[in-house]
């Protein structure tokens, strides 16, 4: 059904830069962007993935081996929306920690708090719709309009409600999404759903004047008849409090500021909650404790210096607080799926040479080397 023999092949260099660069996929530059993602288990071709916007499009293709680094069940969330749709197959989606299946022709909307992961385990092609803040304000405005009295007489949808709520800045705390189960059969899915997907596709691999008003209409079309109860059943799902959903933006911003190195006790102090209390939190919004959560933050951190300054590996270990450099390559390794030494070295195909005010004191070495290893200990 799509065509996208006329897109630019990932080399090594771009595609590391596309891997490195949208880490989680957890940023959006663009107002729109389409994932088309192929997952075969048994397959030589493990991975495919076809990415479309209107300033990016690329195709790749990798084996098991090359995409284990960048598959992982840490949740995490966007600074966008995301419409998961299922085009075949089945995909287990782990939301907040709960395990949800989604088949041929159901899809949900996540906004940009709720905590995610996909499971990698079955065959499926899906399209991970990605729409930034300004897209979903313009989206919302557009189905407002309602001229006619027919329009003006519908009730409130879930859909149309789920918009509302999220982009009322004094719920910005809220976690919410919606699950759409199709009532119609495959053959209507494929004639009316895919299409659009494949005008939105083709509008933004050839684009013309007047794209851009097409291909928001495009996306209405869309939203109109996943709302529309002849077509989907719609289930909103809202997680956690708003008192909970508060403290929890409080943790991870300290975290943050943290680099994720703080103690549950200190968590405590600076919050003035009892540790236990946070830590059932952090567990009923990630499925980790505090000190596993602070870890994610703290990797992630490790993860820009290596990729960024000219700090040797040993100075990073420290300066991120770890006395025992072998717990360290520890979790990194258990994070990332390779030595921090390895980490380094495929940044460094996609980065230009740092400029960085740090200055490396001495070589890095790779942990997995017999001398290296005899050193550290």
């Amino acid at each position: 059904m799509y065509n996208f023999h006329n897109l630019e092949t990932a080399n090594e260099k771009n595609l590391e830069n596309l891997l490195f660069k949208n880490n989680n996929l957890r940023q959006l530059t663009f107002p729109f962007q389409l994932y088309f993602q192929t997952f075969h288990p048994d397959d030589e071709n493990f991975f495919i993935t076809t990415v479309v916007s209107p300033d990016f499009s690329i195709y790749f293709s990798q084996t098991r081996e090359e995409m284990l680094p960048y598959l992982t069940n840490s949740l995490h969330h966007h600074d966008f929306y995301e419409l998961l749709f299922i085009l075949e197959g089945e995909l287990y989606q782990n939301i907040e920690n709960r395990r949800h299946l989604y088949t041929t022709g159901s899809c949900c909307l996540l906004n940009k708090k709720v905590q995610h992961t996909e499971e990698y385990s079955t065959d499926f092609r899906a399209v991970f719709v990605q729409l930034s803040d300004s897209f979903i304000h313009e989206l919302h405005r557009n189905m407002s309009f309602n001229y006619f009295k027919i329009e003006q007489e519908q009730p409130l949808t879930p859909l149309k409600e789920f918009l509302t709520v999220n982009l009322n800045e004094s719920e910005n705390s809220t976690k919410n999404y919606i699950d759409f189960i199709p009532v119609q059969n495959n053959t209507w899915i494929i004639e009316n759903v895919h299409n659009i997907f494949e005008s939105i596709t083709m509008g933004s691999l050839v684009p013309d004047i007047g794209s851009s008003s097409v291909i928001m209409e495009l996306f209405c079309k869309l939203f109109r008849l996943l709302e529309d109860a002849a077509n989907y059943m719609t289930t909103p799902m809202q997680i956690g409090t708003d008192s909970e959903n508060r403290i929890y933006d409080r943790i991870t911003e300290v975290m943050i500021q943290t680099n994720g190195r703080i103690s549950r006790r200190e968590l405590a102090n600076t919050l003035h909650y009892s540790g236990v209390y946070l830590n059932n939190i952090v567990k009923k919004y990630t499925g980790l404790s505090i000190y596993d959560y602070g870890m994610t933050f703290c990797m992630k951190k490790t993860a820009e210096l290596l990729a960024s300054s000219d700090l040797s590996i040993y100075e990073i270990a420290a300066f991120m607080g770890f006395s025992n450099r072998t717990h360290f390559y520890k979790i990194f390794q258990g994070t990332y799926h390779m030595s921090p030494f390895e980490y380094r070295k495929k940044a460094s195909i996609s980065s230009p040479p740092s400029n960085s005010c740090y200055k490396n004191l001495e070589p890095d070495h790779d942990q997995n080397d017999p001398t290296e290893q005899r050193r550290l200990i």
